[in-house]
């Protein structure tokens, strides 16, 4: 079972680095992507949040958060078709420092 594994990853390996799978980077289709509407309120326990709207693709809100005591990460918000609204939070003492959508 070990040996087929190995083989399997190594086979999608060969494939990935001769271009026939298809291997996407994180910004894929952003381009395509039209977003607005952006707005941004705090939760009853204090947190960041924020929303958009976007069309051009299903996508999600993608938040890049502060944290004084952490320093930068990102947050993602639900998965919603073209023309809705998606939501992402940060952890509680955090800001939204940006937010964009990212096409899913």
């Amino acid at each position: 079972m070990r040996t087929r594994i190995t083989a399997m990853t190594l086979a999608a390996g060969v494939l990935a680095a001769a271009g026939l799978i298809g291997v996407s980077s994180p910004d894929a289709g952003a381009a395509s992507l039209s977003c607005g509407n952006k707005q941004y309120f705090t939760g009853s326990a204090g947190h960041a949040g924020g929303s958009l709207r976007c069309t051009g693709g299903a996508f999600v809100a993608v938040a890049t958060c502060y944290k004084p005591s952490y320093g930068n990460y990102t947050h993602y918000g639900n998965r919603v078709e073209t023309g809705g609204t998606s939501t992402v939070w940060c952890d509680l003492g955090a800001t939204i420092t940006e937010l964009t959508g990212r096409a899913s």
